[in-house]
């Protein structure tokens, strides 16, 4: 079972240092502007660096991370024991909700 859960794209840095610091972390994180979500990244249980931004991600921006700057808020979807973990890791930080309707 997955969760959602919503977070500033401003706090999104802490987290996205826990995801690489946690091998084998399955989670999407999409951004959210009006009404509307873009994949941004994607974990998956590859080996080594097993992570990666989406393709229009990487082609539109040099640095991936300047993405953030467009959207207000970032859903990440992650397993119920990951979303665990990352609310006991960032207490406060995370809101957990469910994918509004486009």
């Amino acid at each position: 079972m997955t969760n959602s859960l919503f977070l500033a794209s401003r706090d999104f840095e802490p987290v996205y240092s826990w995801f690489e610091n946690h091998e084998g972390v399955r989670v999407q994180a999409w951004g959210w502007d009006d009404s509307r979500r873009a994949a941004l990244l994607a974990y998956s249980d590859g080996p080594g660096d097993d992570f990666g931004w989406s393709n229009w991600v990487t082609t539109a921006y040099e640095d991936p991370s300047k993405i953030l700057t467009v959207f207000e808020r970032l859903e990440l979807v992650v397993d119920a024991d990951i979303a665990a973990s990352l609310n006991a890791a960032f207490p406060g930080l995370l809101a957990p909700g469910e994918t509004p309707a486009a």
